[in-house]
């Protein structure tokens, strides 16, 4: 179990090194214009859907290795297709279901594996600090990768899938050094499994951070999805014509990433300070403002806003890990935290697919769009939660 705490830095590294995320849209949309970039990340999301749940039943039936193992060569085969596929939609769609099968593999499953480490080792008590640092150090391999690929980018966008091909690559070697933590998985058959999870949100708190995972997806990809189009518009320039957009696309994300891994640090301090619940809100309206920013301007020095991308995704997640891992059994963690990232993609699927529907090719008319579904969605959090916080205090709790 030492030799996992060793090598899972390594993983996550590799796992954080998104290549290709500087560059991704810019390729579809000068592909397949934005409506149809907008329905290939709907369709990525009704992937995961449908591999969400079973990649986490699996991992609590047969093993969290196995399931790493599984996503690592997923991306390489999305890697590969996306290098391949040019300006097939049909190939691009086929590396769009292995990226998400991928990630849905890898969500759930890498922070359960590390929890079930520490817990073998009596060491579940410092999770949350463990579980930070690890997040942080990944943000910062994202902002590396961004450079990366961003650089690339201005040669040939391919190149950075090629690349990020051989990061997967090195990402399934590091799998295959780990060892399955011996406490033993007895997840139930599949649909048993489903309603004994689903049973845990009957505790109030659980519930609310479950429902708070599925808002939290929109909310943090809002404003990423339209992010290379609008960086496109800042500098003046088109979707035929992106001069240095995946350079200054890269430098951006690596900066949004490097705020992350501070964020990230912080996540502890946070919900002491202010607890739970009122650190998770805040998040999501940090990501609520930063859309809302967008859709009004392009002006360059918007570009000091989109940097607080991140907070929200390097915060939220280890609090709503941390929750669901002291409130359920080993053996039901990763199916239920793929549930939540389920309903979450779900959601957020269905918003893609509505925008794209009757979307021009006006990014600023999407965003206008996304930072009303933003704000909505923040004010049901902020209903929901009072209601949570009430019936916690009640119990004598306080989050």
């Amino acid at each position: 179990m030492e030799r996992n705490l060793r090598f899972l830095p390594v993983h996550q590294i590799l796992a954080s090194s998104l290549v290709w995320l500087p560059v991704f849209v810019l390729f579809t949309r000068a592909r397949f214009d934005l409506d149809g970039a907008l329905l290939l990340a709907s369709l990525y999301y009704f992937f995961v859907v449908a591999l969400e749940v079973p990649s986490g039943w699996m991992s609590d039936r047969l093993g969290r290795v196995i399931t790493l193992r599984i996503a690592a060569l997923c991306w390489i085969g999305a890697q590969a297709f996306f290098a391949i596929g040019g300006d097939s939609f049909g190939l691009i769609m086929l590396g769009q279901l292995f990226l998400a099968g991928g990630f849905a593999s890898l969500s759930g499953t890498d922070v359960t594996f590390h929890y079930d480490t520490l817990e073998e080792l009596a060491l579940e008590s410092e999770y949350v600090q463990r579980q930070a640092r690890l997040s942080s150090i990944g943000y910062g391999a994202t902002a590396l990768s961004a450079v990366v690929g961003g650089s690339l980018g201005l040669i040939d966008v391919r190149w950075a899938f090629a690349v990020a091909c051989v990061v997967a690559v090195a990402q399934f070697g590091v799998t295959l050094l780990l060892s399955e933590p011996s406490g033993g998985l007895h997840a139930e058959p599949f649909v048993q499994q489903l309603r004994l999870c689903l049973g845990y949100l009957r505790e109030r708190y659980l519930g609310w951070i479950f429902f708070y995972g599925v808002i939290m997806v929109t909310l943090a990809h809002v404003a990423f999805t339209l992010m290379q189009p609008w960086l496109t518009e800042v500098l003046g320039n088109n979707s035929t014509d992106i001069g240095a957009t995946p350079l200054l696309s890269g430098l951006l994300f690596a900066a949004v990433s490097l705020f992350g891994a501070a964020a990230a640090r912080s996540s502890a301090p946070l919900s002491e300070r202010f607890g739970v619940v009122l650190t998770l809100i805040g998040m999501a309206a940090v990501s609520a403002l930063i859309v809302t920013a967008m859709a009004l301007s392009t002006h360059v020095a918007v570009l000091g806003v989109v940097v607080f991308r991140s907070a929200q995704g390097a915060v939220a997640p280890v609090l709503i890990s941390a929750a669901v891992a002291e409130r359920t059994e080993r053996h039901h963690r990763a199916t239920l935290l793929s549930m939540n990232s389920l309903a979450g993609r779900l959601g957020y699927g269905l918003v893609l697919l509505w925008v794209s529907a009757g979307a021009v090719d006006d990014a600023q008319r999407v965003l206008g769009l996304f930072s009303l579904v933003a704000w909505i969605l923040v004010a049901v959090l902020v209903a929901t939660a009072a209601l949570a916080i009430g019936t916690l205090r009640v119990d004598g709790e306080h989050r």
